[in-house]
């Protein structure tokens, strides 16, 4: 290989990487908020007239999914005007996380027969923490109808499989409503800083993922969707920021039948137990030993058998409880990019708030 070639392919790469790529992401990003903007004004507000006493509150969350839950919505719309009950629904867009999270206290909601939302994970999360913290964990509001509009979508799985947003739709029940636990974590007792996972909550290598996903919802994530999600996962787990972070890795999770794409971890656990797990790494061995021991065994439900007989790999420690207590250590627990809980040198509680949030089921 000639000098000129490594010379015009360093040039080639530096023109990519300081001018092309930045140019591509801003581009991409403004046509983003613009498909935001114009999908807020021909949706929010909509009502589509059906029965009154059946009045439904269908929340989409447009930025969910790098725009999964604004390609589904019409087909979700389509779905529920084919229900028997011809529902009355009225549609709400959310503008900001700060806006679902504060839409069941500056909205009366008690008007409706349910809430349904299009949206990730972290939708749910979001809508759920000022009413649980004004109620000691309790969900005082209509049940809420998950669908899966995000790019995980964990929830939705636990409740109802791998069925698709139209299944759903399709099959769930007005008479069928079951009430499922949540995590609650607060810092040294304060109930009023409280802060609620409907089924996990990370620290560590994990809350670092989230964290660098979050700056990247309006930039890299909006343009390249999935693919860019997985990048800077895998960038996060091959070069964490602080590996000396102890622990490196902590998992509080309240459902694992289907917490890894639908597969049963093997801990025999759901949202209606009244049980934790938490699982814990010590210290930072490398990306290839987090993949198989955390990732690859979680999935596979080897995690759980190593759990049960005694065999977990050094460094790795699982506990099942009602409540754990956190000393010692520099805890800041993440929900969903934005929602955190801890500081150093502070005791954080963990704990399961069984039957708090009713949600319609198959």
């Amino acid at each position: 290989m000639s000098p000129y070639t490594i010379i015009y392919a360093i040039i080639a790469y530096k023109l990519l990487t300081t001018l092309i790529l930045p140019w591509w992401i801003q581009r991409g990003s403004a046509k983003w908020k613009l498909r935001l903007k114009t999908f807020t004004a021909n949706h929010d507000g909509k009502v589509i007239a059906g029965e009154d006493k059946d009045k439904l509150l269908f929340i989409a969350v447009p930025s969910s999914g790098a725009g999964r839950a604004m390609d589904i919505y019409d087909e979700c719309i389509e779905e529920l005007q084919k229900r028997e009950e011809n529902f009355t629904i009225e549609v709400y867009v959310t503008k900001s996380s700060d806006d679902i999270k504060n839409l069941v206290v500056s909205k009366d909601v008690s008007e409706y027969y349910g809430i349904i939302v299009l949206g990730g994970d972290s939708s749910i999360t979001e809508l759920i923490q000022v009413p649980l913290r004004r109620n000691n964990g309790k969900w005082m509001y209509p049940p809420i109808l998950h669908l899966p509009g995000g790019s995980t979508n964990l929830l939705s799985k636990e409740m109802h499989g791998m069925k698709s947003h139209k299944e759903i739709l399709r099959q769930f029940s007005t008479e069928k409503v079951k009430r499922a636990g949540v995590i609650k974590l607060s810092t040294d007792g304060d109930d009023s800083s409280s802060i609620y996972a409907t089924h996990v909550a990370f620290h560590g290598i994990g809350r670092h993922m989230l964290v660098e996903a979050e700056k990247h919802r309006h930039g890299l994530y909006s343009v390249f969707g999935t693919p860019a999600l997985m990048s800077i996962i895998l960038k996060t787990v091959f070069s964490p920021p602080n590996k000396d972070e102890s622990p490196y890795f902590a998992l509080l999770i309240a459902s694992t039948r289907n917490f890894a794409g639908g597969m049963d971890s093997g801990f025999g656990m759901d949202l209606f137990d009244d049980k934790l797990v938490m699982l814990h790494a010590k210290q930072y061995n490398g990306p290839f030993r987090y993949i198989k021991e955390l990732m690859i065994n979680m999935s596979t439900g080897e995690l759980a058998r190593q759990y049960f007989t005694s065999t977990l790999p050094e460094g790795v420690e699982v506990k099942i409880g009602e409540k754990f207590t956190f000393k010692d250590h520099d805890f800041h627990f993440i929900l969903d990019g934005t929602s955190t809980v801890g500081q150093k040198g502070r005791t954080v509680t963990v704990e399961s708030v069984q039957e708090s949030i009713p949600y319609f089921v198959l």
